[in-house]
């Protein structure tokens, strides 16, 4: 990561543009939409932002640009066609320790302008730390299509809200699965449409039922290790959790989606080194659901080919806790499309054969040589 995303409050801060055309101009008026003190060195104007000036919108200095006019700002942007110039700007800023940006010349900016949709208060930026601004912007572009433009009265309402669900609801995580459930119900779909009235009543209604005493628990199969072949339900479910519970098979780029303060509890079982017991794995589901979590137990390829997934939730049943499943791709087909092998082909391959590698000491003794007439077949046959 180049840049280190944040979000800076102008408000009633100083910020000094060097320059006066159209380049400080664009630059210009996302500061005075962020409320900040727009201080202005050049020895002209373009008309609009003369306007702004006589409208005293902004201050202007028709002076040439000093050293010493950077020690009192919060932030500096040099917008000029003069090289020198702004290089001079760069040094100066830059040896006060002020954030400076130096429009078009990246080697000479210690923060970016990102592309941004503004739904206020919330809203949405995007970087490409300086090496693709066009790809930005077609983002840009398709996240404006998507966001509703009255999305910004739903975080109006939960900023409204705050308080008084703290006193509803004492728990961080009973206020966040109630903003969960609200954001993604009737309430949002009220509010985007305009019907305040109405959207109000939904969210009351919410609140006024009971919480839950006991939480859930989902098994989701996180696929062969690519990250990208995570579904979709399964994604949804990892940024819902308050706890996963995962194997050594979930690869890290996939644990990187789970929700930031979710807890993570690696229970795998590795060859060699020490490893949680299946039914302590199972206590550890049910007592984290009974404290009234949202439990994600995350497996490698799907949770019912050749995991344990079965027990758990047996375990789940038997303690009266609901459960949902989340199938995954399996590591069976994961592997072969990645090798571009079917495991059925319509005229000679019909049956594909899924084999565990070992056997179970309980397993009967015919339980071997069949393995071995399965393997000896025309089919597909995987063993892991």
């Amino acid at each position: 990561m180049d840049y280190l995303p944040l979000f800076a409050e102008l408000k009633q801060r100083p910020v000094l543009v060097i320059g006066g055309g159209e380049i400080a101009e664009r630059k210009i008026k996302f500061l005075l939409r962020a409320q900040a003190q727009v201080q202005v060195v050049a020895e002209t104007l373009s008309p609009a932002l003369a306007d702004l000036a006589a409208r005293q919108a902004l201050s202007w200095r028709a002076t040439e640009f000093s050293d010493s006019l950077v020690d009192d700002v919060f932030l500096v942007i040099a917008a000029t066609e003069d090289e020198a110039l702004n290089q001079r700007v760069f040094a100066a800023a830059n040896a006060r320790y002020r954030l400076v940006n130096v429009v078009d010349n990246q080697a000479l900016c210690s923060f970016v302008f990102p592309s941004i949709v503004d739904r206020s208060p919330l809203l949405v930026a995007i970087s490409s730390s300086g090496k693709a601004p066009v790809l930005s912007r077609i983002l840009r572009e398709k996240i404006e299509a998507l966001l509703p433009t009255n999305l910004g009265r739903l975080a109006e309402s939960a900023s409204y809200w705050r308080n008084h669900l703290k006193t509803r609801l004492t728990t961080t995580e009973a206020r966040r699965r109630f903003w969960e459930r609200v954001f993604t119900g009737r309430f949002a779909s009220l509010m985007v449409a305009g019907n305040s009235a109405e959207a109000e009543k939904a969210l009351q209604d919410e609140l006024d039922k009971p919480e839950r005493e006991t939480g859930e628990i989902i098994l989701v199969g996180a696929g062969p290790g690519d990250a990208g072949l995570l579904t979709l339900r399964g994604l949804q479910a990892i940024q819902q959790a308050d706890v996963v519970f995962h194997d050594h098979l979930v690869t890290q780029p996939v644990l990187e989606l789970v929700r930031r303060d979710a807890e993570l509890i690696c229970v795998g079982k590795r060859a060699g080194e020490h490893s949680v017991p299946q039914h302590e794995t199972n206590q550890l589901l049910v007592e984290a659901a009974k404290a009234g979590k949202t439990v994600v137990r995350l497996k490698g390829g799907d949770p019912f080919i050749f995991g344990r997934g079965a027990e758990e939730l047996q375990a789940a049943a038997e303690a009266g806790i609901p459960f949902q499943v989340v199938p995954g791709v399996t590591a069976a087909a994961g592997a072969t499309a990645y090798a571009g092998i079917p495991l059925t082909i319509a005229i000679m391959r019909k049956a594909p054969s899924l084999s565990p590698a070992t056997i179970s000491r309980t397993a009967p003794p015919s339980t071997g040589r069949c393995w071995r007439r399965a393997n000896r077949r025309w089919r597909s046959t995987w063993a892991p």
